[in-house]
């Protein structure tokens, strides 16, 4: 696959028998290996990766091989073949194993193929702290070296780790790089590689053309070689700019040749994101049930590989194709694409030392010799004290802004205690004949809307089913239309109000004397929207600066409304 020269030591023999069977057999092999090392158990695992096409010529462990220098080779080797089978757990396990081998017997081109391997492992397992480190460390490697096949390869695996947390402009950089580099290889494999990942990063910097451009060098490189796999993944690319571009029939003629290409190759990742393109494209065409099943068909694929970030590509999909076709079921895929959003969130947070770090030591590793060590200890002190600034400025802000946010939440709260106190909003509510609520004009103030807006929330409230969706129905309006009137009406989202509806309710429940359910905060949690005391104690306590409890007791001698 990569850097086999790092192997020539080991072609002392050709291996003399049959491997015609052993593809089926591979992790039997590797277990067998594991059980009982030896040359014999070594050669037969590597020939049977040499029968899948893993490398072109034979990989062979001579009859006096160390047993730690035959780990090291095969452990590689099996977690490269993990990784080719997207069992990205066994091809971690493996990989940890025989790096400290690698280390050890001071073999820095397998060093860095093995540290490069494991660092698009974590990629794909969303542990992006281990993927900077092992980035850094075969970057290090590779830029010692001076060889451009490999720094480009490593170039690309540092753009791969930023696109996977986001910093697309950081990616961009880093694939640049590589771009210059896999020039200098001829290495047309490694370049289609390149160009994929380029098409990557410009289709999240949203730049269709580029991203176009980009995917078709690949797609042409992995034709002209004859790989059909990795060409119908360069396809998909296509489509996604294509479908961008409004180029709906070419798009959908590249997905149609892909997707049965990509299904026999076994590459479920990718076909994945090939239904999640289908399902967009026929959506945008307004084919919503034909869009849905595709949804469907890339949904148990990223639920298996716990792929958050594509499951809330599909989960946004279904709810947006099956508003008319199934509601319900729209609404439970909303609900649970909030929530992957909200995990995304703070995955990226929690990501964004380790790639910073990984970007800057990188970058300093690029300098390192002899003569510069004293000037390295200087920049790298720099380096952490402008990372201790921008981290006390990011927490400031974050200070500012969440002051802000109860500021806004609190004067929220006073509105709506106002609107419930005011007679005149109540005989607005209840004055007609049939004392329902005032059907909605396009004239009405915004005091009467919030009026209509308080009055339903209030009443499902215990339903625990109170949702924007729901809100907008009652007031027979589309839900885009209720966000902007609402925005309009309170200069905040709709969530962040009806977030204070649920406190104020909250509030007049915890003053009751004698208190409702008993004083169950379980009960009264329930009565106010929300399915669990602990939701309900952490959405009171960040409203109010404390817990229900708390607030009661400091508020008891107040009589109630």
């Amino acid at each position: 696959m990569n850097r086999l020269s790092i192997f020539s030591y080991a072609l002392v023999f050709v291996l003399s028998l049959s491997v015609s069977v052993l593809a089926a057999d591979t992790p039997a092999l590797l277990q067998d290996f594991n059980s009982h090392a030896s040359p014999s158990s070594a050669n037969r695992f590597l020939a049977s990766l040499q029968e899948q096409g893993f490398f072109d010529e034979p990989i062979v462990m001579p009859a006096n091989a160390e047993r730690d220098s035959m780990r090291e080779v095969v452990w590689y080797w099996a977690a490269e073949y993990f990784y080719d089978i997207q069992d990205f757990p066994s091809a971690a396990q493996y990989g940890e194993q025989a790096v400290p081998l690698c280390r050890r017997y001071s073999d820095k081109v397998m060093h860095a193929d093995c540290a490069s391997l494991l660092s698009l492992i974590y990629v794909r397992l969303g542990d992006f702290d281990r993927a900077a480190a092992y980035a850094k460390e075969c970057n290090e490697l590779d830029l010692l070296s001076g060889d451009p096949n490999n720094i480009a390869s490593s170039y690309n695996t540092l753009a791969g780790i930023y696109m996977s947390m986001h910093q697309v402009n950081e990616a961009e950089k880093y694939i640049l790089r590589a771009i210059d580099y896999v020039k200098k290889a001829d290495n047309p494999a490694r370049e289609a590689v390149i160009y994929g990942m380029a098409s990557e990063v410009y289709q999240h910097k949203n730049m269709p053309d580029k991203t176009l451009d980009y995917a078709t060098r690949a797609w042409e490189i992995e034709t002209r070689l004859g790989r059909t796999d990795k060409a119908a993944v360069r396809q998909t690319q296509r489509a996604a700019a294509l479908i961008v571009l409004e180029q709906y029939d070419e798009a959908e003629k590249c997905l149609q040749e892909a997707i049965p290409v990509i299904k026999a190759s076994g590459n479920y990742h990718s076909l994945g994101i090939a239904y999640n393109h289908m399902g967009d494209l026929l959506y945008v065409t307004g084919r919503n049930k034909e869009g849905a099943d595709y949804y469907y068909k890339a949904l148990p694929i990223f639920q298996a590989q716990h792929d958050i970030y594509n499951e809330a590509h599909t989960r946004k999909g279904l709810r947006e194709t099956l508003r008319g076709i199934d509601p319900q079921a729209a609404l439970e895929h909303g609900d649970r694409f909030e929530h992957l959003r909200d995990s995304i969130y703070d995955r990226e947070t929690n990501a964004n030392l380790s790639h910073i770090t990984a970007e800057l030591e990188n970058d300093i590793l690029q300098q390192l010799n002899r003569r510069q060590r004293i000037q390295t200890v200087i920049i790298i002190a720099l380096v952490c004290l402008l990372f201790l600034i921008s981290a006390v400025v990011s927490y400031i802000i974050h200070l500012r802004r969440q002051r802000n946010q109860v500021h806004h939440f609190n004067s929220l709260l006073r509105e709506v205690e106002l609107l419930r106190k005011q007679e005149r909003m109540k005989l607005l509510i209840d004055g007609s004949a049939d004392k329902e609520i005032p059907a909605r004009t396009e004239e009405e103030s915004d005091e009467l809307f919030l009026a209509r807006v308080v009055n339903y929330a209030n009443s499902a409230l215990p339903s625990g089913n109170l949702t924007i969706e729901g809100i907008a129905a009652a007031m027979c309006m589309s839900p885009s239309t209720f966000r902007r009137r609402m925005i309009v009406a309170t200069g905040g989202s709709p969530k962040v109000f009806i977030h204070a509806i649920q406190i104020n309710k909250a509030k007049e429940l915890l003053m009751m004397t004698p208190p409702p359910y008993g004083g169950s905060i379980y009960s009264i949690a329930v009565a106010c929207g929300y399915k669990d005391t602990n939701t309900f104690i952490r959405a009171f306590q960040r409203a109010t600066g404390m817990t229900p409890k708390n607030w009661k007791e400091q508020n008891k001698q107040q009589s109630p409304d």
